[in-house]
């Protein structure tokens, strides 16, 4: 069995790949990466969560990490 597998981050019209490591046999359920940004190449860092119900090892994300959205 293989150590990594093909993750697609779905964002506001974009999808991109990237190589994860499972995690003792099972996909990341989520994972802190930074994004590009949309103007002059900013970086905006996000907490990226699994779809449960895709196919495959989907991610959508999240929010910022340690924001407080209550």
């Amino acid at each position: 069995m293989s150590d990594t597998y093909t993750a697609v981050l779905i964002g506001q019209g974009t999808r991109e790949s990237i190589e994860l490591e499972f995690i003792e046999g099972l996909p990341q359920k989520s994972f802190v990466r930074a994004t590009p940004g949309e103007e002059d190449g900013d970086e905006e860092v996000m907490v990226w969560e699994l779809i449960l119900d895709a196919d495959g090892y989907e991610y959508q994300a999240a929010g910022i990490p340690g924001a407080d959205y209550a």
